[in-house]
């Protein structure tokens, strides 16, 4: 599969809900550049004019303009394809995700002088 995406000039993605961008993510980490609704987790994967393109949902044309502006510069296609797999590399290879995630649980777990409070009860003085 990443073969094929390798071969691409730029991947779309396009919904007008996208609740995870793992295809934008997929693509950038192939360092294809891409153009994408800027909805849903695809707005936090693709950074507008470093990554690729973000273009409003349900406006076809604005789409059309956006894709056919990167297939005719190589140039942008390469920076954004340089940035994509930088980015990837950066917030979602796996072990920053693991680490990401241990953090959060440490968080969670811990009050502010730092003990766990997992399985404790916490009783407020008021009652």
């Amino acid at each position: 599969m990443a073969a094929l995406v390798r071969s691409a000039d730029a991947v779309v993605c396009a919904p007008l809900y996208e609740p995870s961008g793992a295809v934008a993510i997929e693509a950038m980490a192939c360092g294809v550049p891409v153009v994408a609704t800027a909805v849903g987790a695809l707005a936090d994967v693709v950074v507008n004019g470093v990554t690729g393109l973000l273009v409003p949902p349900g406006e076809p044309d604005s789409l059309s303009r956006a894709l056919r502006s990167l297939l005719l510069d190589d140039t942008l296609r390469n920076e954004f394809a340089v940035a994509g797999r930088d980015r990837v590399a950066a917030r979602y290879s796996w072990s920053r995700v693991a680490e990401d995630v241990l953090r959060v649980y440490a968080r969670a777990g811990a009050d502010s002088s730092g003990r766990t409070r997992v399985g404790e009860c916490h009783v407020d003085s008021a009652g």
